[in-house]
């Protein structure tokens, strides 16, 4: 099997859930984020795939990105950058919850950023045996 690279993950699993998540407010959504109200591609969407899926996909970024970057470490380095992420993760869903941050607090939103997070980086550090990481 042909190795890659640690770019070619990061592109996989970062760049790749990010633009998916940006697409799917255009194609899912009505409004976009400090852009205003537009006419959604797929407005019947299912509900779970709707209100969801953006930040699943922004929370399968950040946990592949950190993994990604942790990947030649110990694995108890990499597992505190880890944790360190899935709290980013749910501390901007719980400073929407205290209006600090623009947004509406949602705990299904919370619980899918934090496991995306955490599955991701499980994912991301499963590949490393088919990963070339330069010393």
């Amino acid at each position: 099997m042909r190795r890659v690279t640690r770019t070619t993950l990061v592109a996989l699993h970062v760049a790749l859930p990010l633009a998916l998540g940006a697409a799917s407010y255009v194609v899912l959504r009505a409004r976009i984020p400090l852009l205003g109200a537009h006419a959604a591609l797929w407005p019947a969407a299912p509900a779970l795939l709707r209100d969801h899926f953006a930040d699943a996909a922004w929370g399968w970024a950040l946990g592949a990105f950190v993994s990604a970057l942790w990947l030649g470490e110990k694995a108890a380095r990499r597992a505190v950058w880890i944790a360190g992420a899935a709290l980013v993760a749910a501390g901007v869903e719980c400073l929407q919850y205290a209006h600090i941050l623009p947004g509406a607090f949602d705990v299904v939103d919370l619980a899918v950023q934090v496991v995306a997070v955490l599955v991701a980086a499980a994912a991301t550090g499963g590949m490393r045996r088919w990963i070339t990481v330069p010393v």
